[in-house]
């Protein structure tokens, strides 16, 4: 690589976070007249025994003061949790189960099924998504359903991960607190550039106005930012960022190295499948750099390479990296995450090196 190479390849990192530094600093909490339209609350659940029941308690004492209902979609469970949900909802009335035939073809995205399973059922004027082993707060469904004033018409919720101080945990509470912030930085700005369907609601009428997943059905992933780059496209889309406390979902994480891998792998997967080429070729230069800052601290001890190419390369992802996250720790109440900052950065660079071509090709698994 030439000097010129890694320079522009740094410089493009450089000013996309600093588009996501501008959007974070941007991002404020409403204060706003809350509106009430009516809401469908959609779970996914494929095996899910672990997690199902506490999730539909936190879903039953919702305080929403508007109508609302949730539909429990059970994917084909092999486990108990098609009893779990059907026990739940025959004691509570606002909950319905939708059960998907074991005899259901196998295709690349079954999430995506299960949603649009269910969207097609649904009663209320907003869709609002969650995953299985999330935990919404008493007021999530308010806070999320607020928001759905002056036009908006999708809206975006925060994420934190649960877990203990092991390494693994540690990894996802910053990581997933760096893709929230993106999040928070896109919408703010008016320009999503990642979402999260595990803390993401949008009109029912704009859902099926785009068509659905529809060619997303064949894609591993994408029931998040893919569609919302869709409903963009739809002229006069508003959309907003909740960072509301009350908005914030708990998810689990994953407990080891190697499940980590294959959920980031799988994560990966659609990388090359976006619709705007500008974009992909974006991802593709970053991921470039990701590659250029595995390689240069070997190249420097090896190849006799300038040390200087590798220090003004990867310290500015470390700077750019830190404003960013302290900025989103400091909007989020959560500054003690960034005590795991070094190692995470250092660990994050292998991470993405290897499970990005690892999900292209499909080395990944669904549950």
């Amino acid at each position: 690589m030439s000097v010129f190479f890694i320079a522009g390849l740094t410089a493009i990192y450089v000013l996309l976070f600093l588009f996501f530094i501008i959007g974070i600093a941007k991002t404020h909490r409403y204060r706003g007249a809350k509106a009430t339209p009516s809401v469908s609350v959609v779970v996914p659940m494929r095996n899910e025994e672990d997690f199902a029941q506490r999730t539909l308690e936190a879903l039953a004492v919702q305080d929403y003061a508007g109508e609302w209902e949730v539909i429990c979609v059970d994917d084909r469970s092999t486990d108990s949790t098609r009893q779990i949900l059907e026990a739940f909802a025959a004691t509570h009335e606002k909950f319905r189960v939708l059960s998907l035939p074991q005899d259901l073809p196998q295709i690349a995205s079954p999430k995506k099924r299960a949603l649009e399973s269910a969207f097609k059922i649904a009663k209320n004027e907003v869709l609002l998504t969650m995953d299985a082993d999330c935990i919404p707060r008493k007021s999530w469904i308010t806070s999320m359903a607020g928001r759905f004033n002056d036009g908006i018409c999708i809206v975006q919720g925060p994420k934190q991960n649960n877990g203990s101080r092991t390494m693994p945990h540690l990894y996802q509470k910053l990581e997933t607190l760096g893709y929230t912030a993106m999040e928070a930085a896109g919408f703010s700005l008016g320009h999503p550039i990642v979402a999260s369907a595990a803390c993401l609601a949008y009109k029912k009428e704009l859902f099926f106005k785009v068509g659905g997943f529809g060619d997303l059905i064949n894609l591993s992933s994408g029931d998040d930012d893919m569609l919302i780059h869709k409903m963009m496209k739809i002229e006069g889309t508003k959309v907003c960022y909740n960072l509301d406390k009350d908005a914030v979902i708990e998810t689990a994480p994953v407990h080891t190295w190697k499940q980590l891998f294959n959920q980031r792998a799988r994560w990966s997967s659609n990388g090359t499948s976006y619709e705007s080429k500008a974009y992909i070729l974006l991802l593709t230069l970053i991921y470039t750099y990701y590659i250029w800052m595995f390689l240069s601290p070997w190249c420097v001890a090896f190849l006799d390479c300038p040390w200087e190419w590798c220090v003004f390369s990867i310290l500015p992802k470390f700077v750019v990296d830190f404003i960013f996250l302290s900025i989103a720790a400091w909007k989020l109440h959560v500054k003690r995450k960034m005590f795991a900052f070094i190692p995470v950065e250092l660990i994050q660079i292998p991470m993405i090196v290897f499970c990005v071509p690892a999900g292209i090709t499909g080395m990944f698994r669904w549950k």
